[in-house]
């Protein structure tokens, strides 16, 4: 009988990150074929839940880090939009807020009923997340939503944000992405604006 490999105790460490990778990959995969389906039809959508929804997904991953979520939800208006695609978008702003802490912090996720801030005036609801991280650089601020631009290097492929302003772009809406890297102060605030028709 063979005898059982055992592992240094850095070898340990990696075997878990390796199973938790794995876990979070098997989610992403399933929460995935699920978005697709949502996808391909509008719905009405009570928007504070499907926030909520996915708030509550990533609560205890992020607490495990360091990174409270504080919430307010003020409106439980309906508007008719891809669920799946609204969905991810939700989750590629909290990650990536996440991971601008990778000392801990704290995300500011709120709601309001409000009126386009241009254009048309629309009524609508605007999403607001923001973060106390380490903020993005000024020039890079503009780019941030392209394709393929990440400052993560090797460990980002720069399509989250850019499907982020595709979603909103797609259900009419306005993004806005303003950000701070002064010592003390730093940190990004995305405002997602939807409209109600």
């Amino acid at each position: 009988m063979e005898p059982e490999a055992e592992f240094t105790p850095k070898g340990r460490e990696y075997l878990k990150l390796a199973h938790q990778e794995l876990h979070r990959l098997s989610q992403i995969a399933h929460g995935a074929m699920d978005e697709a389906r949502a996808t391909l039809i509008s719905q009405n959508t009570d928007i504070s839940e499907l926030l909520r929804a996915v708030v509550q997904f990533y609560e205890s991953r992020f607490a495990a880090h360091g990174v409270s979520i504080h919430t307010s939800y003020s409106s439980s208006e309906k508007l008719r939009v891809h669920r799946g695609s609204v969905r991810q978008m939700f989750s590629n702003v909290l990650l990536n807020a996440a991971d601008a802490m990778p000392e801990g912090g704290k995300i500011y996720v709120r709601i309001r009923k409000a009126h386009e801030w241009r254009g048309m005036k629309r009524r609508g609801l605007r999403v607001t997340f923001a973060d106390n991280g380490r903020g993005i650089l000024a020039e890079n601020l503009p780019k941030v939503t392209d394709a393929f631009f990440t400052t993560k290097g090797s460990a980002g492929t720069g399509l989250g944000l850019s499907l982020v302003k595709d979603t909103v772009k797609e259900h009419g809406g306005m993004l806005r992405v303003r950000s701070s890297t002064r010592p003390g102060r730093s940190g990004t605030v995305f405002t997602i604006f939807l409209p109600t028709a």
